[in-house]
């Protein structure tokens, strides 16, 4: 999923899973997920999580360096940045749903995100205009105009009243093809609840100025596809491309559609 340079897939064993219609993807009751979180823009971005309304980031947000991307892996509780519970899908059953009731929310992936407010070099008024009447042309190097708000690049790290924290590095995975198989069932509907312990470390970041405009990203999950229940997570299909015509084939193609190069390089 991608919308205002941002990008947002679930993950399965390493392997990113496809999305349908746009918004959802299909995963196997009982497996454990990630969420893969990309950073296109050319600023940092702060990210809050919340799975099945309940806040995954515990009140905190996660910063991510620009085009870059974090590999979000457990749930974030009680100021614990050295481990906790994995993300893990499980199906709501009738004593699930009697247990804790049916939320509108369960099975929905939620992100909220603020980009990095732009540096406002001196010099530069905030509506972008100069005044040439008042202050004549501009110059390099001269005295700090009055009216001008900057920011320091070294921004103060107590200037925050909540923690930010900053992700460990991921090392990006490569989705590879797994076909989906089925069995006979009916109920799709899931929640996300604690799985195995995961060691994922957080670092306390710099505070630093945010624009005012927040951008929301939404995900479902899944434990159906057409009427079955998924027993394999139903990943992203590598297309191969022919090196000697460069056309892209089809995922399950062994020999180039176009010139007959066969797709298996050893």
């Amino acid at each position: 999923m991608y919308a205002n340079k941002m990008a947002l897939a679930v993950k399965v064993n390493g392997r990113v899973l496809r999305e349908f219609d746009g918004n959802s993807v299909r995963i196997p009751f009982g497996s454990e997920f990630s969420l893969l979180i990309k950073n296109l823009n050319a600023v940092r971005v702060q990210v809050k999580v919340s799975i099945d309304g309940t806040d995954a980031t515990d009140g905190t947000a996660l910063v991510i360096q620009p085009n870059s991307e974090i590999d979000f892996k457990r749930f974030i509780k009680n100021g614990n940045f050295e481990k906790g519970n994995s993300f893990k899908f499980i199906e709501r059953t009738d004593s699930v749903e009697q247990a804790r009731g049916i939320k509108i929310d369960d099975g929905l992936i939620r992100i909220e995100f603020q980009f990095e407010k732009p540096y406002q070099s001196p010099g530069l008024l905030w509506n972008n205009q100069w005044d040439w009447n008042r202050h004549g042309s501009p110059t390099i190097g001269g005295s700090v105009l009055t009216n001008i708000t900057s920011y320091d690049v070294s921004y103060s790290a107590t200037a925050s009243t909540n923690s930010v924290l900053r992700s460990a590095t991921a090392n990006s995975n490569t989705a590879h093809s797994v076909e989906a198989q089925s069995a006979n069932v009916v109920n799709d509907a899931g929640i996300t609840v604690p799985g195995s312990e995961n060691n994922q470390k957080f670092t306390q970041a710099s505070w630093f100025p945010l624009e005012t405009e927040k951008h929301v990203m939404i995900m479902k999950l899944l434990g159906e596809s057409a009427g079955q229940k998924v027993v394999e997570a139903v990943t992203v299909q590598h297309k191969p491309k022919c090196v000697t015509c460069h056309k892209v084939n089809k995922a399950n193609a062994k020999f180039c559609s176009n010139c007959g190069t066969s797709l298996n390089i050893i």
